[in-house]
């Protein structure tokens, strides 16, 4: 497809990125969750970085300059209003979450359908059809109304969207993620580490999915296409990178735990080692801690060539975290047992430095790793952050909007006499986020190589 296309022209390794010393892992069909793990051994967590224009960083990855008018179904911006179609998944989910979010196919505004690849199905009523699957999941396929066998699924494009609870301005921000998605995973693109692709929207129309489809548990849609749709405001829309998924019995994780044995046990190679510490160095820009296997994915980028009767062969294995909601906060404290991470909270995330001992090169959060990094990961992450510059930050964070995302920072600027507070806002996250970098910069006695 199309999108998959103009991603992996940003996104796929090569040249130096891709040297490793293995050759990926193998694939087979019934995988059990164990065989999984030569994958982590051959896994990659760096890709080659982009050379983006600000039309490019402005729009999104799905963005294709070549053909702007072709790939604009592909994009979203915070002028859009998308309609959709309810997509029931996450009363499926074996690990749910506590983030509002729901699933929706792709609409025209006159109730059309988008495919995969931007053309238009056209059908006058359609219906939701859900099984269990043979990895232990709940598809869900939606087809005619009118093919009483399900006999043509309607292969309609679908994408992901994160609401607000109660609405904006006066949402708890626990469901800031609508925001910090936005700047976490565009911050992880211009750097060149694999990330999901999030985007903002001015509204979306969904028909389907009632006032609170997450908490209420969907299960499925009945709703006609001619139905008044519910409108989610100020929202997020998220898709996936465009590799294939690497998951026994339906578990595309990884753990930090393997990850952080294979850096200290001589597995990884000297590459692997370094990507793992600029990743970790990456990851504590925008103050991500949140060490869980639920939140990895592990994909594959691209595949060596069939051999009749054998296992297929992943040549490009690679690790990244799917969920960077949880960031632009901090830890909750260890007596909270009940409580949430704070996330897109500036007072919370302005102490959280990415190093705990800066003269040491110790990080704050270590991600079940070693607190120190390598001398080479700290040099390449230099070398990466220059496309960092203050003009690109300003321009990240205002595309996701966190000039209004902490109400609570607002109000006391306001309070204290800003002229223009949501301004002053953008630029306390904006310098804050520049000391995150020079943190980096010059961070004294990092391990030698």
């Amino acid at each position: 497809m199309k999108r998959a296309a103009i991603a992996m022209l940003f996104l796929l390794c090569t040249g130096a990125c891709m040297r490793a010393q293995n050759a990926g892992c193998a694939v087979p069909d019934q995988m059990t969750k164990d065989q999984k793990i030569p994958c982590v051994k051959a896994g990659r967590l760096m890709v080659d970085q982009p050379t983006l224009t600000p039309q490019q960083l402005a729009n999104g990855p799905d963005f294709d300059p070549a053909a702007p008018e072709q790939s604009r179904w592909d994009y979203f911006t915070e002028a859009d209003n998308p309609s959709c179609y309810f997509r029931p998944h996450y009363a499926f989910a074996k690990v749910k979450g506590d983030s509002m979010k729901f699933q929706c196919w792709h609409m025209t505004s006159d109730g059309a359908f988008y495919d995969t690849k931007g053309g238009l199905i056209r059908v006058d009523a359609v219906k939701v059809v859900t099984k269990p699957s043979k990895d232990g999941e709940t598809s869900v396929k939606l087809y005619a109304s009118t093919d009483t066998n399900n006999e043509h699924e309607l292969k309609a494009d679908y994408f992901k969207v994160k609401y607000l609870k109660p609405p904006f301005p006066n949402h708890n921000p626990r469901f800031n993620e609508a925001f910090t998605d936005i700047a976490a995973t565009r911050i992880m693109w211009v750097l060149g580490f694999p990330a999901d692709h999030a985007y903002p929207l001015g509204s979306v129309a969904c028909i389907g999915c009632g006032d609170d489809p997450f908490t209420n548990d969907l299960k499925g849609n009945t709703a006609s296409l001619k139905d008044t749709p519910n409108v989610f405001k100020v929202v997020d829309a998220e898709r996936e990178l465009p590799w294939d998924t690497i998951k026994p019995d339906g578990d595309e994780t990884w753990s930090w735990h393997d990850a952080a044995k294979f850096y200290s046990d001589g597995t990884w190679t000297h590459q692997q080692k370094v990507e793992y510490d600029a990743y970790r160095l990456a990851l504590g820009l925008i103050f991500y801690h949140n060490a869980i296997p639920q939140q990895n994915r592990l994909s594959c980028a691209a595949w060596g060539p069939k051999v009749e009767g054998q296992a297929r062969v992943c040549t490009q294995p690679m690790m990244y975290v799917h969920d960077l909601g949880s960031t632009f906060g901090k830890e909750r404290s260890a007596l909270d047992v009940l409580g949430q991470n704070p996330r897109g909270s500036f007072s919370d995330w302005e102490p959280q430095t990415v190093f705990s001992n800066l003269g040491a090169c110790e990080l704050r959060a270590t991600m079940d790793g070693d607190k120190q990094v390598l001398k080479d990961a700290q040099e390449l992450m230099i070398q990466r952050l220059q496309r960092l510059d203050p003009q690109t930050v300003k321009a990240i964070f205002r595309t996701a909007r966190f000039q209004i995302m902490d109400q609570k920072q607002v109000r006391e600027l306001r309070d204290s006499g800003a002229a223009d507070p949501e301004e002053a806002a953008l630029e306390q996250w904006i310098n804050t986020f520049l000391k995150r970098i020079e943190e980096i910069r010059t961070a004294k006695n990092c391990k030698a190589n």
